[in-house]
């Protein structure tokens, strides 16, 4: 009975200690043995895990193309290296295929020719491979569903097929959407309403942001005010803190906004040639430079040389092309979750690693 006792509490101590240590080294444990990887797989051990590391931050990196722009990846949850996206995956390596959405740590490639996609976590280095849409078209979105622990339970592909302006004065439109779910493997249509034209992911009205929950039964996207509300504990009523404004648009070229700060923003400035931080709080802007630490958020590692081919590839604000057209910048930020979860595999579908993953893409 002593000895029983004895090993249970050796047992509890080191899965306590087990939790304490960043992702990256528990992916290795779990080769130890058999045991240890159905302790480390385990629901309790993941929910111990994730109470462990509630205070530290995600890594998380602003992508753009195929290439990663600005990299947060100081935090001792995963302890990784200054990319989240490995070496074998690097825009150089797939040729004309691009990252093209991300969402809760996972990440849809297209392909160059808008066939087959990939969706997967470049860190775990799993991927699925999506058959084609029943007709032409590109990606135009990833979504996911997650569980009371934040860990990816299903995902959906969204591909766009084309888009029609509705009315006579042609300011609303409808998009026609192919969906792949995870759940089911298969493709389903949707067309979904637009209140204002939509153009290459780009809303014609500006200061206008709309939405669509992809895993909801409406057909119409909504408009969205970014607002910050606070309640009174005293009597319960909601206050208005402040309404986002963003700095003047002849000057930076909005690109993302921080994953877990909302009152700050990412924007391109032309007057500088560089990418700046804004508080939406002060509206004060800041250049963002290698090792540079956010507000107290992670250490910022920049590649400069992307970063300065990026904003001259996109057209001043103060320039004719700029006022007829806009501008449409395609980045999203790739945020890393707070467990390790494998990819959802759609029925009839077959996991792969990064090594399939590039065969595949450069024989297509």
């Amino acid at each position: 009975m002593a000895m029983e006792t004895q090993t249970h509490l050796t047992e509890a101590m080191l899965t306590e200690i087990l939790a304490r240590l960043p992702l990256i080294s528990i992916a290795r444990f779990k080769t130890v043995c058999k045991t240890w990887k159905t302790t480390l797989e385990s629901p309790y051990f993941r929910r111990l895990f994730v109470s462990a590391h509630q205070n530290s931050s995600s890594s998380w990196s602003l992508v753009c193309g195929s290439k990663e722009l600005i990299g947060f990846h100081g935090c001792k949850t995963w302890n990784l290296p200054k990319s989240l996206i490995p070496p074998s995956l690097k825009g150089f390596s797939i040729g004309d295929a691009s990252y093209t959405d991300s969402s809760s740590g996972m990440v849809v490639i297209d392909s160059s020719d808008n066939s087959y996609c990939y969706v997967g976590n470049p860190v775990l280095q799993q991927w699925v491979r999506i058959p084609p849409a029943p007709i032409a078209s590109r990606v135009f979105g990833l979504v996911t569903r997650v569980d009371e622990d934040r860990v990816v339970s299903s995902f959906k592909v969204i591909r766009l097929a084309t888009v029609a302006s509705t009315g006579n004065d042609l300011l609303s439109c409808i998009l026609y959407v192919f969906i792949y779910s995870s759940e089911i493997g298969i493709w389903s249509f949707k067309k979904i309403y637009s209140p204002h034209q939509i153009v290459d992911a780009r809303v014609s009205v500006d200061g206008v942001l709309v939405a669509h929950d992809f895993y909801s039964e409406s057909n119409e996207f909504r408009d969205i005010a970014l607002k910050i509300w606070r309640l009174n504990n005293d009597d319960e009523t909601w206050k208005l803190l402040w309404v986002f404004e963003l700095p003047s648009t002849r000057a930076y070229v909005p690109m993302a906004m921080h994953p877990f700060d909302i009152g700050t923003i990412y924007l391109c400035s032309h007057h500088d040639h560089q990418l700046v931080s804004c508080n939406l709080r002060t509206l004060n802007c800041t250049i963002l430079k290698d090792g540079y630490n956010d507000d107290g958020h992670q250490d910022c590692f920049i590649d400069q040389s992307v970063c300065d081919d990026f904003v001259h590839r996109i057209p001043d604000p103060v320039s004719f092309s700029y006022r007829w057209g806009g501008v449409s910048v395609r980045c999203f930020p790739l945020v890393l979750p707070r467990w390790m979860g494998s990819v959802p595999c759609p029925p009839q579908a077959e996991m792969i690693d990064t090594i399939s993953l590039l065969s595949f893409m450069t024989s297509t």
